[in-house]
């Protein structure tokens, strides 16, 4: 072949490479927004800004996080079938198959009273350890996913919004009492999910307090935990917390800030990212 020519093919191959170039970057991201099929779905788990975060975290925790168990936690919102346009809500087979491919990759499933124990210092938590958790006390959790959790045999971790407990789209303090006894841990998503970090040192002190005061007069339990609105925690908060609670958990972590057990680092699990599976597998 001269070299002023290009074959067919190859020059098939340079325009498909243009291309590719020209579609990259925003144009790329509007597709995949747009594209609700299953590729579109596939390409947003792969190529979204969560997914790369969720990797670098897992590639550096050990290094800024020393002597802190590096587990796998997981934040979902919503379980239900109905999915309309909620981009919180996850559907319950999905959500069981989660469950059953940690399984099958070999992880244990633990809650926040694992964690509770193995900071007291007298209890190790396994290798590959796995927290399932929802947030805010949606009442699908108790009619959809605890289902699932019960046939599963799996723990789980509900942080719950004290205010709203027994209001509409909510659970009650008897489905939360039924939970606690079927294995499942509730702990604090403050008492009005709030942003904490704008709050003054008063105010944050009430949101912790009052919410785990509320949560055990209705459990008849301690209560160790607490998730932060919006996962977001600063020095005041981070002061008030350890009155309280023995674990918090947080959106992400940095170098700056390092994961600490009042800095816990969750995965948020929704409907465009739920598949989330071979992340953790291969972590």
């Amino acid at each position: 072949m001269s070299s002023g020519k290009l074959k067919p093919a190859m020059k098939a191959a340079a325009v498909l490479c243009v291309c590719a170039c020209l579609f990259s970057g925003a144009r790329y991201m509007e597709w995949l927004e747009e594209d609700s099929s299953p590729w579109g779905n596939l390409a947003r788990f792969l190529y979204g800004p969560d997914t790369r975060k969720e990797m670098r975290r897992l590639q550096t925790v050990k290094e800024i996080s020393p002597g802190i168990p590096l587990i796998t936690a997981l934040c979902y919102h919503e379980v239900r079938p109905d999915r309309r346009d909620d981009c919180m809500n996850v559907d319950p087979e999905i959500f069981r198959r989660h469950i059953r491919e940690f399984r099958k990759a070999g992880y244990t499933f633990i809650n926040v009273d694992d964690l509770r124990l193995y900071k007291a210092g007298s209890k190790q938590l396994p290798e590959k350890a796995v927290l399932i958790s929802f947030d805010d006390g949606y009442a699908d959790n108790y009619d959809y996913a605890y289902p699932i959790l019960r046939e599963e045999q799996v723990p789980a971790t509900f942080f719950v919004v004290s205010d709203k407990i027994g209001s509409e789209n909510r659970m009650t303090a008897d489905e939360l009492r039924e939970m606690q006894a079927g294995g499942m841990a509730i702990g604090s998503h403050t008492v009005h999910h709030e942003n904490l970090a704008g709050m003054t040192g008063e105010e944050i002190d009430f949101e912790m307090r009052e919410s785990k005061e509320s949560l055990e007069k209705i459990l008849g339990n301690p209560v160790c935990a607490v998730a932060y609105p919006g996962g977001k925690t600063n020095g005041a908060v981070l002061d008030k917390v350890k009155k309280y609670y023995d674990v918090a958990f947080v959106a992400s972590v940095s170098p700056e800030t390092k994961q600490t057990m009042y800095t816990l680092q969750r995965y948020g699990v929704f409907k465009w990212n739920e598949h989330i599976e071979s992340i953790f597998k291969n972590r």
